[in-house]
């Protein structure tokens, strides 16, 4: 990894920026620049504002950008990793924050796995009023090969955690076609598997991430998105199953039926 951008995709953000911001500042590794994109907020300037700051302050490289017009959630995300210059780049959320370590067991990891194309790390997940909750996956600790990972995104649906807990070869990321905006829900999960099935996966063994469900986050409104969430899950697992058929890929049949089964008894259960 000879370069690495870390991408700060922002709209009024809050406060909560602050602990985002403090948490790269004091990386052990600072081998790495950052660039905030402003999607037009109307607030929380000053949030943004003491950000550079505390960036520059450190030394760390840092580019403010907007895009040309207001764009939505998922399409400001993509458009802010085109803007990236870097070979590798790493998404982090206003209110998610990195373990101190995390970029030198990033640069660490892929350089032990040289043919490694996307990274993720276990978390701890932050809500209000509950205790914070780690959150592992039994592929971490090593790289897998893609001929393993295929199989088990189509049977399995394997979750890789939030964006602030994955890094991407910028290539990769464009070999993938980015985060498909139709399905602002899963567009995370869906890029994550495509990327796991194609290129491979390298899970860091420690939870190196804090995913942060503040009360301005897009997440805390799912629960009253039920519906919409289970429609764009049956989709996204459809669509991996429509990328494995059309790249030949061999895998289970019953499994990924009852995928399907069980995500629809899991929308059933709760109406």
């Amino acid at each position: 990894m000879n370069t690495l951008e870390i991408i700060l995709p922002l709209r009024n953000p809050t406060v909560v920026l602050d602990q985002t911001a403090k948490s790269l500042a004091a990386q052990h590794d600072r081998r790495f620049s950052i660039l905030i994109s402003d999607n037009y907020s109307t607030k929380g300037r000053e949030f943004i504002d003491g950000a550079v700051a505390e960036f520059q302050k450190a030394g760390i490289t840092v580019r403010r950008v907007q895009p040309p017009v207001e764009l939505g959630r998922v399409e400001h995300w993509n458009w802010a990793h085109h803007q990236a210059e870097t070979e590798w780049l790493k998404p982090v959320f206003a209110g998610d924050w990195l373990d101190l370590e995390f970029v030198a067991k990033l640069r660490a990891g892929i350089t032990a796995h040289p043919a490694c194309r996307y990274v993720f790390s276990p978390y701890v997940l932050h809500r209000s009023n509950t205790e914070p909750q780690t959150v592992t996956s039994v592929w971490a600790g090593k790289f897998r090969e893609p001929a393993e990972m295929e199989n088990h995104v189509l049977s399995l649906g394997m979750q890789f955690g939030p964006p602030s807990a994955a890094a991407y070869e910028r290539t990769a990321f464009v070999a993938a076609g980015g985060y498909p905006t139709p399905l602002p829900i899963c567009a995370d999960s869906l890029l994550f598997c495509a990327l796991a099935a194609r290129f491979g996966v390298l899970g860091l063994a420690e939870p190196l991430c804090h995913f942060n469900i503040h009360d301005a986050r897009f997440s805390t409104n799912l629960g009253e998105k039920r519906k919409d969430t289970f429609r764009e899950n049956i989709t996204y697992l459809f669509m991996l199953g429509y990328h494995a058929w059309t790249r030949r890929v061999a895998f289970s049949k019953p499994g990924f039926a009852r995928l399907l089964a069980r995500e629809t008894r899991s929308y059933l259960s709760k109406k």
